[in-house]
């Protein structure tokens, strides 16, 4: 799919510059224009995660009849990992107009919070933070959060990660974290894993990093401190170079766990817990349908995720020289090697 030329010429006026990755799916005032609702769906980063979670959302969609190209027009942007981007493109979706915006991930929220109109219905997903962003406050329930925003709420089950970490090695006392305290997802999910590991007596070795190229060289620098395992958390820099912290881990057959299913598949990671991003956005998608519908999103409650998926890596496993227990892997979702 090639961006829609007029759309991203009218970004870079904006100052966007090459920076908006994903298409535009339908020439929104064009003639490629079908009869039905217009969503913008806006992702901070184009990566295996919120991508995944993009496609859920699409499939709820389509089982309910609204199908991209016959019965639903899509504006798909991503901020290609940059905050102030996701404004000017909320702001493009605002003057477009869409029928609804879709969030996925915490800062779109964040900027769809501060750029839609009350009469403009925002969905959101991949979304650890959502009161950070300005939605609500918690749980979300009805009443508890702005009258035109409805969506899934995925705080990463860190504490389920450490509880993982230790069931491998039940002599686990230290883990190091890596990621971008400027993100307020990331900021945010640290707070809890650092309140998780406290209740179970593990040490959090923390290394803050700008931005993703200063991950191999905080994951360096946690391993010279002797950590016992590298975790991870909803982190933009780290989803990025994920995979720097998985060759220091093979290196220094050092764990690396992880909260994203698709890392599991990368050289060095060792295991991860976390949500199934497609269920996520199937379920945000569900949620659109019914917003499309008719329904007030003032009238819906935030959906927390509930359901993980554990996955491990036996190949890893062997070249670190860990072994992963019978009762762990007929527990597994997912055994890779």
């Amino acid at each position: 799919m090639g961006m829609d030329r007029r759309a991203f010429l009218g970004l870079a006026g904006a100052g966007l510059g090459g920076t908006v990755l994903l298409a535009a799916c339908s020439q929104i005032g064009g003639n490629k224009r079908v009869k039905g609702p217009t969503i913008g769906m806006l992702q901070f980063i184009d990566a295996a995660p919120p991508n995944s979670v993009r496609k859920g959302f699409m499939a709820a969609l389509a089982k309910a009849g609204y199908v991209e190209g016959k019965s639903l027009n899509v504006i798909q942007k991503d901020a290609a990992g940059e905050l102030a981007n996701t404004t000017l493109v909320a702001k493009q979706f605002v003057g477009a107009p869409v029928d609804l915006f879709l969030a996925i991930g915490t800062p779109p929220l964040q900027a769809a919070m501060q750029v839609a109109p009350a009469t403009l219905p925002v969905v959101f997903c991949y979304c650890s933070n959502p009161w950070g962003a300005g939605a609500g406050t918690p749980p979300g329930g009805v009443g508890q959060h702005k009258p035109n925003v409805v969506g899934t709420i995925g705080t990463n089950p860190v504490g389920k990660e450490l509880d993982l970490a230790r069931e491998v090695d039940p002599n686990l006392s230290t883990v190091g974290l890596i990621y971008n305290p400027g993100e307020p997802n990331s900021e945010f999910e640290a707070k809890v894993l650092l309140q998780e590991a406290a209740r179970r007596g593990i040490r959090v070795e923390t290394q803050p990093v700008a931005n993703s190229g200063e991950v191999l060289q905080a994951a360096q620098a946690l391993a010279e401190d002797k950590v016992g395992a590298f975790v991870k958390i909803g982190d933009y820099a780290t989803i990025q170079a994920f995979s720097s912290i998985c060759k220091v881990g093979l290196e220094r057959k050092i764990p690396v766990y992880s909260v994203d299913p698709p890392d599991i598949d990368l050289p060095g990671c060792l295991g991860v817990i976390g949500w199934s991003y497609y269920d996520d956005g199937f379920a945000a998608g569900e949620l659109a349908v019914r917003v499309l519908k008719g329904e007030s999103p003032a009238k819906m409650a935030f959906e927390p995720l509930t359901k993980t998926e554990l996955l491990l890596n036996r190949t890893t496993a062997k070249a670190i020289d860990v072994t992963l227990s019978e009762p762990l892997l007929q527990r597994a979702n997912k055994v890779v090697g």
